[in-house]
């Protein structure tokens, strides 16, 4: 029994100095890993405390870049306050000087309107027409800035024709719609052509004739009344989805043609031939009255003591293809036969709607053959064959290669076609083109919205004649005497007798 005691108190006694020995060495490891772990610490406290002095070093060295960078932004933006307020002064005097500048230009713009207004008045009063010869009225003077303020500077926008050596332009001059005509710098025959079309047309006034409103000298600018209906050539071609032109209408603007040629060729003392007759230089009016304009190539016709017919030689052959005299290719003497040349292809083109070119040979043998029905331009309508035959004939009779076998305009083609007028006016039920003379305001050529009476007994457009009185024009634009008062009548009347037509056209 004692030896059991014994040994459990002998193990008891292991098992205590293992136990001692097993703290002693996990005492030992703990001091150990905690030595271990004080270094490691203290070795990142120090990383930890360089690159906490690396931060500071750069963040320092970055502060004072910015300060740097912020002193020269604030220095620049101190400079550019300074020039912004330099230029707010100077932008001041600029706008006070500007002031001044368009008070001087606006009382030296009514100093210039005043003066030409005197001018003008004084012209009236005193009869004052500068003739170059007997017959010729003055021109209007326009300067070239009207020109340019007229047609937007010339946009291309307002152009309603172009040729070799001029552009024509639609354009708002003093108060009044017109067509402004600008020959080319480069144009080699522009001198000539403009200073032969003024002389020509400051001579020659008639309903059938385009009117030359002014000039201006330089550059060179013609400025003519504007002829709302566009050339006889667009309205064939149907050009802007315009309506073609009735049969009727056809042997009218053909009358007009007509009379306007005889009106030229029997001028005095020398009669006067066109030289370039086509539909292109036939211009319709609001009421599709027919006026032969483009002056550039006309001449003076001369009688000498070895000739018959008076004519006018030249080296340069000019004119248009088709409509053309062949005699005057062949020989240069430009004859009043030349225009019957050129009206008779331009009386076929009205018949056929077909181009020029071979036009003749193509109507006469649909004459022969009895088929002339067949080539008529359809969109006229239906042509009465006795009329249509009877132009035809008409027509290549002014064709013909002998010259004096061309009928005379006034002893011939006139009566013709003033007998197909008659028997034919252009006012009938069914014929809806012709605009009343009385509903076209005499300014803007256009038909009135507004129509109102002035006290020089004309019917103006009401807006249109309240600006010319308020720019202060004291002369009727129509009479050139001076307004007795300066009251408008509105013309209800004329106003609801336009109101009715239109609503007719439209049904």
């Amino acid at each position: 029994m004692h030896n059991e005691v014994y040994e459990q108190l002998q193990q008891v006694h292991n098992e205590l100095e293992r136990s001692r020995k097993e703290a002693s060495e996990g005492r030992q490891k703990a001091e150990r890993e905690l030595f271990e772990a004080s270094m490691m610490f203290k070795t990142r406290e120090n990383l930890l405390r360089k690159e906490k002095n690396e931060v500071e070093e750069r963040l320092t060295r970055e502060k004072a870049i910015l300060e740097k960078e912020n002193f020269v932004i604030y220095t620049e933006l101190q400079k550019a306050k300074e020039q912004r307020a330099e230029m707010e002064n100077k932008l001041l005097q600029t706008n006070s000087l500007l002031e001044e500048l368009q008070q001087l230009q606006g009382e030296l713009q009514r100093e210039k309107e005043d003066t030409l207004r005197e001018v003008e008045e004084m012209r009236k009063v005193n009869g004052d027409i500068t003739l170059r010869s007997a017959g010729e009225v003055a021109l209007t003077e326009f300067s070239y800035s009207e020109i340019k303020e007229a047609t937007n500077n010339f946009d291309a926008f307002n152009e309603i024709g172009h040729g070799g050596c001029a552009s024509v332009y639609k354009g708002f001059l003093r108060h009044t719609n017109v067509a402004i005509k600008k020959f080319n710098r480069e144009g080699v025959i522009g001198e000539k052509e403009f200073n032969d079309e003024v002389e020509t047309l400051c001579r020659m006034r008639n309903p059938n004739l385009v009117t030359l409103i002014g000039v201006c000298r330089d550059p060179k600018v013609l400025v003519y009344e504007f002829l709302p209906n566009g050339s006889l050539e667009d309205r064939l071609q149907c050009k802007h989805h315009s309506k073609p032109l009735p049969w009727r209408m056809r042997i009218s603007i053909a009358a007009d043609i007509c009379t306007a040629l005889i009106f030229l060729h029997s001028n005095k003392p020398k009669g006067i031939a066109h030289g370039d007759l086509k539909p292109d230089n036939v211009l319709l009016d609001a009421n599709f009255v027919g006026k032969l304009g483009d002056f550039g190539i006309s001449r003076s016709l001369n009688l000498t003591n070895t000739t018959v017919t008076p004519y006018h030689r030249t080296d340069q052959i000019k004119g248009t293809l088709g409509y053309m005299d062949p005699g005057y290719i062949a020989s240069g003497e430009l004859t009043a036969q030349y225009d019957v040349y050129s009206f008779g292809v331009v009386l076929l083109r009205l018949l056929t709607g077909k181009g020029p070119l071979g036009l003749q040979s193509e109507v006469d043998t649909a004459l022969s053959s009895g088929v002339l029905h067949e080539i008529l331009d359809a969109s006229a309508g239906e042509w009465p064959p006795a009329y249509a035959e009877e132009l035809a004939c008409l027509a290549l009779k002014c064709c013909r290669f002998d010259r004096k076998e061309r009928p005379d305009l006034a002893k011939e083609a006139w009566g013709v076609l003033q007998a197909m007028v008659n028997e034919s006016p252009l006012f009938c039920p069914d014929n809806k083109w012709e605009v009343p003379s009385y509903f076209i305001c005499p300014m803007t050529q256009e038909i009135m919205q507004d129509p109102h009476i002035t006290a020089d007994g004309f019917t103006y457009e009401g807006e249109a004649i309240k600006d010319w009185i308020q720019r202060g024009h004291k002369m009727s634009p129509m009479t050139y005497l001076s307004f007795l008062h300066h009251e408008l009548i509105p013309n209800n009347a004329l106003r609801f007798a336009i109101q009715e037509w239109k609503m007719r056209q439209q049904q």
